[in-house]
């Protein structure tokens, strides 16, 4: 597509955002609703927050545009339109019992909405910002490989033996050897007796190959040979005989010859008119969408891939611009504006300064760094002189009084979500984030004329510069005037030593003071984050992962559980849900430091199921959509490591997870360090080592560090209740169901071009419940062999041929499956006690 449908495309979002904002103003004037009221409210602002007007399109605007200025505003205005986005999520899920799953069917509805138009289609984080986080991750591994510290080597020659070490030189050998150029003398001087027996032995091993070779074809050649002389001699004693007159060719009468080929050519013109007709309604099937044809035309996807391919191309140019702009005017602004700011500033703390003095004798306390530093000072967040003697006058009535406030503020918060009074969705930051974003784009953006898409506009950049410009020269001057102040304090001091009662002077709040470093910090501060990285990829505890995007895991929705829940019938998520209930828990708020400040804080994930449905490719889903470092941490990988040192292992991975973000922190089989009882095989692993440590480090994430605490399950029944408590979030991958099968059938087998197009899946779909996708796919993929497919077109596919490689599964016991069961019971009904 073009820029000027993205561009188009940006407008109409932005103008959509613009009418939420003043809904989302009038619902906050507006008096708290009930609580169906609330849900059903609640419900239409997040599906219009995340798929109609902002997240869905604002994904494919930010993946697509050119113009670097604008992407940052559309990334941030991206940011903002999630993080508000889950938040509705976080209340939807507070207001419906703890339910993470809901099936607003008379929301869509209303809203002439499919579930086709509520799915997020771009790539959560942009396309080229996860291949450029995948291949730096590749990278960065492959340096930490190459370049392994002495004392992992040293680790690593004593793990290994003489034998392995042999074998691999006997293989570099040999792949050595495979060239055509023969080895020279002074090399088979060099040769050991092992060399030299592996040598012989290969160039043994291919001379019987070639003269097998050899064989085989002279052998085939002489056969050849003989049947054709058997032919050439039978006709040559056939045509003897006719000439000879032994032998009188039997002559046809022309009307029975014209007869049968007539016969033949009815025949045959009623076979061509059926696979005509049969032709016909496939391609008018095909043209309406009714079947799936074994070939699909790419041209129009392969031009859309080349046109990204082409931006992408354009970006890192505009980037190059951009930056050699902001160079330019930064050292313009710098000799122009910079020694007048610093004079400026110096100014108005000096007045600072005179009007304290001139009022009350003495300095007020200088703001720290850490809360703003003088820009506290000059946006009239300090307190004045009057405002001081007041504070001292009357500090002890103005404690009482707060505490009376701080009690009704609780109360008034409280009150309208617990109490009879209703529900109002708070006001946070979020939103204040949204309406500055849309203030910036209508005084900076809403005036300029979108054609000239390759223009930089310096007084975008003039005005960025001249803030941060302003910021660098106020932490230069804070710094001067910090000690400036501290003399002339020391001097009134001198003043007034002999003063009675003793002369005292405003001193900093224990708040506003810096919190000193943990030892832990302290231990690692010299530590080179690079050997830190190589340490733990050494020891596996960093590894890789396959690449599976999100799009490509297979289920479909459940269709009937809206009116299942209104009849208070017996209803299921299915395999459709779990991708959105993954991208809203673990994707979305880890695609950058800014949504993960913004969005509400999950730390941790639980995902649980059956054996072989299809945790692990969730979990590379996940790492591969944000393009995350994974650090595996499951019992297995550190056996018998860090033995002692557990807090130290935990300390160098958060401090290397935070240090390349996103971090996915990945414990398989996550019941195990909560197991009531260690089964006897499961002893030496010591699952229950690092319990106390994953606890600190769950703690120890905060907003902006884009890390998440993943686990797997299969068991989870077997864990105590503290494994319950341990994670913010489950999801439980369900098993396979009709409607999944049935599409999945349908897309298995119409790839195959031999199969019929409509060819009975409903009765595989239904024999097939319960069996996970995985095992199908073999199972049809050995159905479907290379010579089996050679033979469709006159022996057309059974179903009765998959059918019996299907049967074959093993289904799991009802016991496993009921445990199951109980734990989500169980999990719901703790998750409502914790929130009353």
């Amino acid at each position: 597509m073009s820029d000027v449908y993205y561009n188009q495309l940006w407008l109409i979002t932005r103008s959509d955002l613009e009418k939420l904002l003043k809904l989302e103003r009038e619902l906050q004037k507006s008096a708290p609703l009930k609580q169906k009221v609330a849900l059903y409210s609640a419900l239409s602002m997040y599906l219009r927050h995340v798929y109609r007007n902002i997240v869905r399109r604002l994904l494919m605007c930010y993946d697509q545009m050119v113009q670097t200025q604008k992407r940052e505003l559309v990334k941030k205005m991206l940011n903002c339109a999630i993080g508000r986005m889950l938040e509705y999520k976080k209340e939807i899920v507070a207001m419906d019992n703890n339910r993470d799953y809901q099936w607003p069917d008379d929301i869509l509805n209303q809203m002439k909405f499919t579930p086709d138009d509520i799915e997020l289609l771009a790539s959560v984080s942009g396309r080229e910002r996860v291949e450029e986080r995948r291949k730096f991750i590749q990278e960065l591994m492959e340096s930490a490989l190459d370049e392994v510290p002495p004392t992992i080597e040293r680790r690593l020659s004593q793990v290994e033996s003489t034998t392995e070490v042999e074998d691999e030189m006997l293989k570099k050998r040999a792949r050595r050897k495979m060239r055509i150029v023969p080895p020279s003398q002074a090399e088979l001087i060099q040769e050991s007796p092992l060399e030299k027996a592996a040598r012989e032995a290969k160039l043994a091993a291919e001379k019987a190959m070639h003269d097998a070779m050899i064989l085989i074809q002279s052998h085939e050649r002489a056969r050849k040979g003989r049947i054709h002389g058997v032919d050439a001699e039978r006709i040559y004693d056939y045509n003897k005989k006719v000439r000879h007159g032994e032998i009188i060719p039997k002559k046809i009468d022309f009307a029975k010859y014209i007869k049968s080929t007539v016969t033949i050519q009815r025949a045959w013109r009623r076979y061509a008119a059926r696979i005509a007709m049969k032709k016909r309604i496939a391609r008018l099937e095909e043209a309406l969408g009714m079947t799936t044809p074994s070939w699909r035309y790419n041209k129009t996807i392969a031009k859309d891939d080349d046109n990204f391919q082409r931006r992408r191309a354009l970006m890192p140019v505009f980037d190059e611009r951009m930056k050699k702009a902001n160079s330019d005017e930064r050292t313009k602004l710098l000799k122009i504006r910079g020694p007048g700011l610093m004079e400026d500033i110096t100014d108005e703390i000096h007045e600072w300064f005179v009007v304290w003095y001139n009022a009350l004798g003495h300095y007020d306390v200088f703001p720290a760094a850490n809360l703003g530093g003088s820009v506290l000072i000059v946006t009239g967040q300090t307190l004045t002189p009057e405002e001081y003697l007041m504070e001292k006058l009357e500090k002890e009535k103005k404690a009482k009084e707060k505490e009376k406030k701080a009690k009704e503020i609780e109360k008034s918060l409280v009150e309208p979500i617990k109490g009879e009074a209703g529900w109002k969705m708070p006001q946070t930051d979020t939103l204040s984030c949204l309406e500055e974003a849309n203030s910036d784009f209508i005084r900076n953006w809403s005036f300029r004329d979108e054609k000239y898409l390759e223009q930089e506009y310096l007084d975008v950049i003039t005005e960025k510069l001249c803030y941060e410009l302003q910021l660098e020269m106020r932490e230069i001057v804070d710094e001067l005037m910090r000690a400036e102040l501290k003399l002339l304090n020391k001097a009134l001091l001198k003043d007034h030593a002999d003063d009675e009662p003793k002369f005292k002077i405003p001193t900093m709040n224990k708040r506003t003071i810096d919190r000193k470093k943990t030892k832990k910090d302290i231990l690692l501060k010299d530590v080179v984050i690079k050997n830190l990285f190589s340490e733990l990829l050494q020891a596996k505890i960093i590894r890789d992962y396959q690449t599976i995007l999100l799009r490509d895991w297979f289920g479909d929705l459940s269709y009937q559980n809206y009116e299942a829940r209104r009849e208070l019938r017996d209803h299921k998520h299915r395999l459709g849900e779990v991708k959105q209930l993954v991208l809203e828990y673990c994707i979305l708020p880890l695609i950058s430091k800014e949504t993960h400040q913004l969005a509400p804080l999950i730390r941790s994930v639980c995902i649980y199921g059956l054996p072989a449905t299809g945790k692990t490719s969730l979990v590379n889903a996940i790492c591969s959509e944000i393009g995350a470092l994974l650090f595996d941490v499951s019992a297995p990988v550190l056996a018998n490591q860090y033995v002692g040192e557990e807090q130290k292992l935990i300390d160098i991975i958060s401090k290397v997870a935070r240090f390349y973000a996103p971090s996915i922190i990945f414990l398989d089989a996550g019941e195990k360090p909560w197991l009531k009882k260690v089964p006897p095989d499961e002893r030496d692993l010591q699952p229950k080592r690092f319990t106390k440590h994953f606890m600190k480090l769950k703690k120890n994430i905060k907003p902006g560090d884009q890390i998440l605490f993943l686990s797997l399950s299969e068991e989870p029944h077997k864990a105590k209740a503290a494994f319950i408590k341990f994670y913010d979030k489950f999801i439980r991958v369900p098993t396979t169901d009709y409607n999944t099968l049935y599409m999945y059938y349908k897309n298995l087998l119409m790839k195959y071009y031999g199969v019929d197009r409509n060819i009975d899946v409903s009765c595989l779909a239904k024999i097939s419940i319960g069996i996970p996708l995985d095992f199908i796919r073999q199972a049809v993929e050995k159905v479907l062999s290379l010579r089996r497919r050679m033979t469709l077109k006159s022996n057309p596919l059974n179903p009765m041929e998959i059918m019996n490689e299907i049967l074959m599964y093993q289904h799991p016991a009802k016991e496993m499956v009921e445990k199951l069961d109980t734990f989500e019971i169980s999990l719901r009904k703790t998750k409502k006690a914790d929130v009353s």
